[in-house]
Order: structure tokens, then sequence, then C-alpha cells
């Protein structure tokens, strides 16, 4: 299933379409935050421009999918919980490219790649 960018997130999708990966991050607190809101999740703050990070993460969690919600997708897939290494508690989900179960390990080297096969929109993926 693809997502379908709304106001807040628009500026995420355009970013991944570029090959740039970027999230919220506070301007008055310095919190990152994902997904995109309206105010900082830490101090309520307004100001929270999106900035780009370094698309590299540590796998958080995992599991594989075997049965699908929804006709368009595709199964089996793994799907991911990366933590990107600006902040801790900085969480995407993502699906795997290529993963199997057994070469996954928690806190393993991630990084982004950026995946136009999906159609209209760029899916960052993360990678080992």
């Amino acid at each position: 299933m693809v997502p379908v960018p709304d106001d807040l997130s628009r500026e995420f999708w355009t970013a991944a379409a570029q090959g740039r990966l970027v999230v919220r991050r506070c301007a008055d607190c310095g919190t990152f935050h994902h997904p995109p809101r309206p105010l900082c999740p830490s101090c309520r703050g307004a100001d929270c421009p999106f900035t780009e990070v370094s698309g590299r993460a540590r796998l958080h969690s995992w599991t594989r999918t075997e049965h699908s919600v929804l006709p368009a997708l595709a199964v089996p897939y793994v799907c991911l919980v990366v933590e990107l290494v600006e902040q801790e508690g900085l969480y995407l989900v993502s699906d795997g490219i290529g993963l199997e179960l057994g070469e996954l390990r928690q806190g393993m080297a991630m990084h982004v790649v950026f995946d136009a096969s999906a159609g209209e929109l760029t899916l960052p993926r993360f990678v080992p």
C-alpha cells in the first residue's frame, strides 16, 4: 500500500523523490519527530521545519508479514522499525528490501535507500 501525501507529509515525500530523507525538527527545543505533526510532541512548539537527516539508523524491531490485509500488498515482506541515529526515540517504519529474518539483529546498522518503483511516490526503505 502506497501512502497518500497530505499537507503535513507532502514535503517528506517531495524530499524522498529527490533522494533526501527529512523529518520535522522543532526550532524551539531541537526535538526531531516523525511522523509529521503540526506541533512538537516535546514542547508543543509550532515552528517545526523539515530538516535533512543522514539516513543512518539502527534496527529496532522487525516482523515478517505473511498475510495481506489489502490486495495491493504483496506478501510475504519484512516490516522494519528503525531508529535514526540523530536522536534516541526517532523511529521510522519501513519495509526491508530482500531481507530474511535470520540475518536481522537488533541494533544492526541500517541506511536508507530510495525506491521509485512504487508508482507515484518514492519510498524510503532501509537496508543493512
